[in-house]
């Protein structure tokens, strides 16, 4: 009994992480996520974590992507996703709120951030001497100081906000940053074609 509870938990951790950045929870009760076809190999990932966790999902199919090549799986449908559903949409997707960040791990961060995040190198005479994390919350600047409360409070991160077309994001400098990087790399490390999201040599 104590196994398949914390399944369902896992299963259900990262579901919402997923939700966060580029998934999207459709209102009948599947989680639904696409990236562009250099990303397959990160979505295969993610496949493979939703079932391991007891998530049963379709296979990874191509689409098309806004004009573009695409790749895309679904979760069948699961009514903690249409629980969560209502906690995210009203009615649209709203990732500020402390009683959904307070269920990331580090894994489910490490996914937000291979969803939403980057990394931008400073060079100075051919070597790196500072970099950049953003995350692109792409929210309010109250919503984002909420995100950032949240990185201060769990993590002890110091993130600040970056305004970006009428909306803001999160970015922190190389002091920050390596505290993060530590919490995501080891998840991120799974992801080849992610590397360069955590490249900093």
């Amino acid at each position: 009994m104590s196994n398949i509870k914390k399944i369902e938990k896992q299963g259900r951790k990262l579901v919402l992480a997923m939700a966060l950045g580029d998934g999207n929870i459709n209102s009948r009760g599947y989680l639904q996520i696409r990236h562009c076809l250099k990303q397959r190999e990160y979505l295969e990932w993610k496949q493979q974590l939703l079932r391991q966790a007891g998530i049963n999902t379709t296979d990874v199919y191509d689409v098309n992507n806004h004009g573009y090549g695409g790749v895309e799986l679904r979760t069948y449908c699961h009514d903690f996703v249409k629980v969560y559903r209502k906690l995210l949409y009203k009615p649209h997707k709203i990732i500020a709120q402390r009683n959904v960040l307070n269920k990331l791990d580090p894994l489910g961060i490490a996914i937000w951030y291979m969803d939403d995040g980057g990394l931008t190198i400073r060079r100075k005479n051919g070597k790196i001497c500072s970099f950049q994390i953003m995350i692109n919350t792409c929210v309010s600047k109250e919503e984002n100081d909420v995100i950032i409360q949240y990185f201060k409070e769990r993590w002890d991160i110091n993130f600040y906000s970056c305004k970006n077309r009428g909306r803001y994001r999160l970015v922190c400098g190389t002091r920050e940053g390596r505290k993060f990087l530590k919490i995501v790399t080891p998840f991120v490390q799974q992801v080849p074609c992610m590397l360069y999201k955590i490249n900093i040599k």
